[in-house]
């Protein structure tokens, strides 16, 4: 979920840390929702492991679902050739998915949104990082886009639309599936009115411990 309000709250980076600058704070930092990238690979994926134990299940008398099992009884019993066809496409078709599903879990995992009190950042990548941002100072406006789905699961589309001769590798982008959009957007927006603003950067809480000195009374 996307960390940070828009009442410009830092929050402690987890991703970004070694990429701030000095004095610069974290206001949001996420990535896409979960929900954006993985129920569609995931409920393929379940429908075509009971689809492939049903298919096997007709074929070698396993314990079987009597309406999917009993579709694949009606392939030939002679050649065998025809049910072993029916299983390695259904298997093939199953790696397919799989792959898709590691394919977007990869998407998710490579790519970090933030905004800080100077720019607006795009991290990409897992072994190689590429660092994009565009400063407040370029940034025009966000526009942000939601379905009546997204916004039952509370994800939407942003885009940042900056001036000429900003990264447009960013600027013209849609950033999709990103957590409580319209906060991140009234963030940016609040940076974008307040540049002078003073800020002061997260500082992780310490844990104070006070023993009581030897001939001293507790208090």
């Amino acid at each position: 979920m996307a960390r940070g309000t828009s009442n410009l709250t830092p929050v402690p980076p987890r991703h970004l840390a070694r990429y701030l600058a000095e004095g610069e704070v974290l206001y949001v930092e996420t990535r896409a929702t979960k929900l954006f990238y993985f129920p569609g690979p995931i409920i393929v994926l379940l429908i075509m492991f009971l689809l492939d134990y049903s298919c096997a299940a007709a074929f070698r008398g396993w314990a079987r679902f009597p309406l999917l099992s009993g579709l694949f009884a009606m392939v030939p019993h002679s050649p065998s050739i025809y049910r072993m066809i029916v299983l390695d496409i259904l298997l093939l078709v199953t790696l397919i998915v799989f792959i898709w599903l590691l394919v977007r879990y990869i998407r998710w995992v490579r790519t970090v949104y933030a905004v800080s009190n100077h720019r607006v950042i795009i991290k990409r990548g897992i072994a190689s990082r590429d660092i994009d941002d565009i400063p407040m100072t370029q940034v025009r406006g966000v526009d942000v886009h939601q379905s009546l789905g997204q916004r039952i699961l509370g994800y939407g589309t942003i885009r940042v639309s900056a001036e000429t001769g900003a990264a447009k590798s960013i600027g013209n982008e849609d950033w999709l599936g990103i957590p409580k959009p319209f906060q991140v957007q009234r963030t940016i927006e609040t940076v974008m009115q307040n540049p002078g603003m003073t800020t002061s950067p997260f500082v992780q809480p310490t844990t104070v411990i006070v023993q009581n000195v030897p001939g001293n009374p507790p208090r």
